[in-house]
């Protein structure tokens, strides 16, 4: 832990599994109550990471400095869980959007959902929503002007990005918009002013740079997927804002592996980038970060680490500015 005028920078903590006979995990969300609860789901396999799936939900209450063990969730379900993705709507109810394999592998999965109206202890009847197998998610919706959801989702069949909305209470989702330019996968949204939002996203096949498509209607319409100057190994790039600048968290190298994991921000919705500012430098993978903000600025995120473990961090603007 660093520290600086009396302000805490930069904070971790290691997050497992509650069942050593599955030793794996991958593929975290983090989600902030109105309580200020923070929860992240992950989810835990035993040997190969589309069989025998299921997800894990580790608690640190507001005003604790550690996280609770992880607790296993809806387990009546019997088939292979993973990509779980966790938010809060403005009534403080807390969703769960995941994957459910039908077969072997990610092109069979189908996006169900589940809610909990007490912060995650229990959770309503999981619900498969109307898309093909294969469409898949991986970060939390935004908020849009009109009290309506925008839900970044992607094909995994023909690696293209879809926009997904639903209405105030985070229900009905349906699509709206189908990026069939450039491959990209897994978008991350932040709101960038008023109107402005961007979309960071990971590249597929040759192209090896960390991806954006900006809007300027509040998500009515997008640009074209651009490429951005960071480079990428094909993993996933979390997005987060803090005071204006986008912040972009990701594997900084175009080598065939999922490490350094690191930060790099932009005052320009992502047309320059400052960084690469390190977060995790272990030679191992570190991937597939997830954050969130506190109002006091401060960032929240997870990532996987080694497959067998999920690691927690926090900092402030000052850590990477120091």
């Amino acid at each position: 832990m660093l520290s600086g005028a009396g302000v805490v920078m930069f904070i971790q903590e290691s997050l497992s599994n509650p069942d050593p006979a599955v030793p794996h995990c991958h593929c975290p969300s983090i989600a902030r109550t109105r309580s200020g609860d923070l929860l992240v789901a992950w989810y835990a396999y035993p040997e190969q990471e589309t069989r025998g799936g299921r997800l894990i939900l580790a608690r640190r209450p507001a005003g604790s400095t550690r996280f609770q063990r992880g607790q296993p969730i809806l387990e009546q379900m019997r088939s292979s869980l993973g990509n779980p993705v966790l938010f809060c709507d403005v009534e403080d109810r807390l969703h769960l959007l995941f994957v459910v394999l039908r077969g072997h592998y990610w092109t069979t999965a189908v996006v169900n959902t589940s809610h909990s109206d007490d912060s995650g202890r229990t959770w309503s009847s999981p619900q498969a929503l109307p898309f093909e197998p294969g469409m898949m998610v991986r970060y939390p919706p935004i908020e849009r002007q009109n009290g309506y959801y925008l839900l970044p989702a992607y094909d995994e069949n023909r690696n293209h990005t879809a926009m997904l909305t639903a209405g105030p209470d985070g229900t009905g989702w349906f699509p709206v918009t189908r990026f069939d330019g450039m491959k990209a996968i897994q978008g991350s949204i932040v709101r960038q002013g008023e109107s402005e939002l961007v979309m960071m996203l990971r590249p597929c096949g040759d192209n090896r740079t960390c991806l954006r498509s900006i809007s300027e209607d509040d998500g009515r319409s997008w640009s074209p997927v651009m490429r951005t100057a960071l480079p990428n190994p094909l993993s996933g790039v979390a997005a987060f804002q803090v005071n204006g600048t986008t912040c972009a968290v990701y594997n900084h190298t175009t080598e065939h592996r999922r490490h350094p994991l690191i930060l790099s921000y932009s005052e320009d919705r992502g047309t320059s980038w400052s960084g690469p500012i390190h977060i995790d430098e272990r030679a191992m993978e570190v991937s597939y970060p997830s954050f969130v903000t506190d109002p006091e600025g401060a960032a929240h995120g997870v990532y996987t680490a080694g497959r067998n473990r999920i690691q927690y961090v926090s900092f402030d603007r000052s850590w990477w500015e120091k």
